[in-house]
């Protein structure tokens, strides 16, 4: 058992020097006398002890003490140095990002992320849900580094929030959810001129139904401003409903700016 001891005397030291997060290749690295094998026991070991949880194969995280009682480090204050791990780009998205835009009486039980590459299996990593959303092209340049425990993540800005959690309303609780989170959304978004690049990112029918929600919540300079850019995209727009799973018949009211079929009411606690 004496590996075991050294290398938790090592995890113990990385801690008092900041450093949570490490690799099965970092411990590799120590030089210690033993195969691999012996290194997985012993991490498992730690893992079994209490002392370190692992949220991805070969990845692990010392657990400080404000969280040894349920064993269970948030997502956040390790992701940005798993998806380096994995080498994805990334940006902490939807409800997650809601809430970190504002969105507070939006509590998300679930850890939301927009990665690029390969699809990642989502699930349950060590107590806590984590969602993976796969858009190939990321919108960086509308995101921002919101600073952590361990060191700096990056989060969808308010405007990209506010056009994902209307594309993946199905991801969030559905559209009146979406409606819900705009309202708060609201008060730090601004459609301005530099946002436009962002819409390229997005089809014609996510700001349609964007745009037709910000009406519903009265938010119309926003969806003025919206408009606006829209027009200035040069995409191209048609009659759309607004929610896609839902029939549409003929005698359905269309919102002629937005050019959306109203075949869903939205239904929100206040606005």
């Amino acid at each position: 058992m004496a590996e075991v001891n050294n290398l938790q005397e090592w995890v113990v030291g990385e801690m008092i020097r900041g450093r949570y997060i490490f690799t099965k290749e970092d411990v590799k690295s120590l030089g210690l006398p033993i195969s691999d094998q012996a290194i997985l026991n012993s991490l498992n070991r730690l893992t079994e002890r209490g002392i370190i949880m692992s949220p991805w194969h070969n990845f692990y995280v010392t657990i400080p003490t404000e969280y040894k009682l349920k064993g269970i480090v948030p997502p956040s204050f390790y992701i940005d140095r798993l998806m380096k791990f994995l080498g994805r780009d990334y940006y902490v998205s939807l409800l997650t990002a809601a809430a970190l835009n504002g969105a507070t009486h939006q509590k998300a039980m679930v850890f939301q992320v927009t990665v690029n590459g390969n699809p990642i299996h989502s699930g349950i990593k060590n107590g806590t849900q984590i969602e993976f959303t796969l858009r190939q092209n990321l919108p960086l340049d509308f995101t921002n580094k919101i600073k952590t425990q361990s060191g700096y993540m990056t989060v969808a800005g308010p405007e990209l929030t506010a056009l994902d959690i209307v594309a993946e309303e199905d991801k969030i609780g559905g559209l009146s959810r979406a409606a819900e989170l705009l309202v708060e959304l609201c008060e730090t978004s601004q459609w301005n001129e530099n946002k436009l690049p962002l819409l390229k990112y997005f089809c014609s029918s996510t700001i349609q139904r964007l745009g037709y929600l910000l009406e519903q919540i009265e938010a119309n300079n926003q969806s003025d401003q919206l408009y606006n850019l829209l027009e200035k995209t040069g995409k191209t727009t048609r009659k759309i409903p607004l929610k896609q799973s839902v029939p549409v018949t003929d005698n359905m009211l269309i919102n002629k700016r937005w050019k959306i079929i109203e075949n869903y009411k939205i239904e929100i606690d206040e606005i």
